[in-house]
């Protein structure tokens, strides 16, 4: 009798952890969805895709405890954590999830804003080294002119 009480009482702590794994799932898949903004259709597509997903996880968790066999009281423990981790956890986990992507936002912006002021900055030194160079082959070109002036002189007097 104890034997099965304890193993019971294990079972449905299995399913409390899957409760909030699934809610943990769920509320990351929320502000992935919210974050890229999909259509109606491909929402629709995602979600049977996610509720697969966490169908699969709880049928794993039951199988590898239970040997898929459900009892009830399985099912009062999935919704009681996943209750329970959607009055306790649910805010801290999607706030954080938010403003991490919020962050990795900031981020990839100052980057790429970053590389355009740095590319910026290279074609506007890239002008003035231009500019300067130019100066200085008009400068040889000019050198050149008289160099060849003096030169075809020499040669045209002797």
């Amino acid at each position: 009798m104890i034997g099965t009480v304890q193993s019971q009482l294990i079972g449905l702590a299995v399913t409390v952890l899957t409760g909030v794994i699934t809610g943990v799932s769920f509320d990351l898949y929320r502000v992935a969805r919210w974050a890229f903004r999909p259509g109606r259709a491909v929402t629709a597509i995602c979600d049977v895709v996610f509720w697969l997903f966490a169908a699969t996880v709880v049928f794993a968790f039951l199988l590898a405890y239970s040997w898929g066999e459900v009892r009830f009281y399985m099912f009062v423990g999935f919704a009681m954590g996943f209750g329970i981790y959607r009055m306790v956890l649910g805010r801290h986990v999607v706030g954080g999830a938010v403003s991490t992507y919020k962050y990795a936002q900031h981020t990839r912006r100052k980057m790429v804003v970053g590389y355009k002021e740095g590319a910026l900055g290279l074609r506007r030194a890239s002008t003035g080294w231009r500019k300067r160079l130019r100066k200085v082959s008009l400068y040889m070109q000019a050198l050149w002119g008289r160099v060849k002036r003096e030169l075809y002189f020499w040669r045209k007097g002797s």
